[in-house]
């Protein structure tokens, strides 16, 4: 199991603590140990063998805010330090700047391509950084996808140097969204394999760990967020979705978005929840 995801876990059994009033630990892992078919990552149990709650069947994924949005952070990030060497010592000393690339521009581009870029937008930004001043952009059109370059003042540390500046894609909201159900509809089918066992009774978790930092409710407009197939086995058979807000893989804030039948528009305070980084909670 990846770190961010037992830390998702950690992070819920400490809700389920707050709500419930009952101590979970993981008992199982089923994804790790059943290699022969789909199954949910983590079986949750009470840690006292006396308290008489079911098991929890809790299965992870992440949100992001656009396609490749991880890719894209990595990618621009490596591009930007290659391009701010390649300036280094050539730039104005009495300013720092930010450049601003796409993601359409970067995701999905070959190494030499990306060489190609390095080496063609460092010349560009050594051109133009002689001509700004505080608060000014300079742009160019690079394979049809717009590069921004902005002179934001002077910083001693920073001066001379370039660094980067994160962009969204246009429709964000709706791209957003659009993560969501997905992440739903291709998760949902191993929650609901636990619904259905006979011999023990489970209770359900979706954890949704949401990268693209919006920090926002996706609602409940359930046309929009599910596929009209899982309507129904969404709100009767997924007992808990929580929405996790990350930073490198830890969980910063987790906010409670159904709860058995309820599925919240606006989460409650009593439902918000953040955290200071804890150890794993260990297995059995």
């Amino acid at each position: 199991m990846k770190e961010n995801e037992i830390n998702a876990i950690t992070a819920f059994i400490e809700i389920l603590q707050k709500i419930k009033g009952v101590e979970y630990k993981i008992d199982s892992l089923p994804e790790d140990e059943n290699r022969n078919t789909q199954d949910v990552e983590a079986i949750l149990a009470p840690k006292d063998k006396d308290v008489q709650s079911p098991k929890i069947a809790v299965e992870h994924t992440i949100v992001e805010a656009h396609e490749d949005q991880i890719a894209y952070v990595n990618q621009s990030y490596d591009l930007v330090m290659k391009i701010n060497h390649k300036c280094q010592g050539k730039l104005p000393t009495n300013y720092h700047f930010q450049l601003v690339i796409p993601p359409d521009l970067i995701v999905d581009t070959s190494n030499k391509s990306r060489d190609q870029f390095v080496d063609e937008i460092s010349s560009w930004n050594l051109d133009m950084a002689k001509t700004l001043k505080t608060d000014q952009w300079s742009s160019q059109l690079y394979n049809g996808h717009k590069v921004s370059l902005e002179c934001c003042g002077s910083i001693e540390e920073w001066n001379g140097k370039i660094g980067r500046m994160p962009t969204r894609p246009k429709e964000e909201d709706k791209e957003r969204q659009r993560r969501f159900r997905r992440a739903i509809e291709e998760k949902l089918p191993k929650l609901l394999k636990y619904k259905e066992k006979e011999e023990e009774r489970y209770l359900t978790a979706l954890l949704l760990e949401d990268v693209s930092f919006s920090h926002s409710n996706p609602g409940n407009n359930l046309k929009e967020l599910i596929p009209e197939k899982y309507h129904s086995e969404f709100q009767l058979k997924i007992d808990y979705v929580v929405i996790f807000v990350s930073n490198e893989k830890k969980m910063i804030v987790g906010n409670v978005w159904k709860e058995e039948s309820q599925l919240y528009e606006d989460i409650p305070d009593n439902r918000r929840f953040s955290f200071r980084q804890k150890k794993p909670i260990g297995m059995r």
